[in-house]
């Protein structure tokens, strides 16, 4: 598993002019690493341009994936966040968040940190309820997917920090409305 943060590539079966889908796709993942403050999942950036993906400061440590049962589920629900996201919009197919090779792919990170054959044989269902479970966050968050979609759709590209603030500023604006 390489050590070094690398963006994971986007692939949608949207059509490659769906600025929108591809947007959302990679707001789906930038918001929800923000709602698990965990190391691993600290984002460095968000892009939209010629090399579009997340880039995390920090790639996940398999020995503390391996330990930490919890850790190891925030990455694997995270990694989740595009099929998620493709689902709720509708769209053919994965979305990206399943196959390929990306560096965040939760199904191989799963492999590599569980060693008991009995979780092993329970993987799949494992896979679709943090599925599940990132689907009911991205319903939960769906303003802040939507702000965070707009800034990279304006900008394309955000860092960390401007994730963080638009995603405050939609909670802001969202508690405002409510109260």
């Amino acid at each position: 598993m390489p050590t070094t943060p690398a963006p994971a590539p986007l692939t949608t079966t949207a059509p490659s002019g769906d600025l929108r889908t591809a947007s959302l796709l990679l707001a789906a993942e930038a918001v929800l690493a923000h709602l698990h403050p965990r190391a691993p999942l600290r984002l460095k950036r968000v892009a939209l341009g010629e090399v579009p993906g997340v880039t995390y400061a920090l790639a996940p440590d398999p020995q503390a994936l391996a330990l930490n049962r919890a850790l190891r589920e925030e990455v694997a629900l995270v990694g989740l966040a595009r099929s998620a996201m493709a689902r709720l919009l509708g769209l053919a197919g994965e979305g990206g968040g399943r196959g390929g090779a990306a560096p965040r792919d939760p199904r191989a990170l799963l492999c590599a940190a569980l060693s008991d054959p009995e979780e092993l044989e329970v993987l799949d269902a494992q896979l679709t309820v943090l599925e599940a479970r990132a689907r009911a966050l991205l319903r939960r968050s769906w303003a802040e997917v939507e702000v965070v979609a707009a800034g990279l759709r304006e900008h394309g590209e955000l860092d960390g920090q401007s994730v963080a603030h638009r995603i405050a500023c939609a909670q802001g604006i969202r508690g405002t409305l409510l109260n």
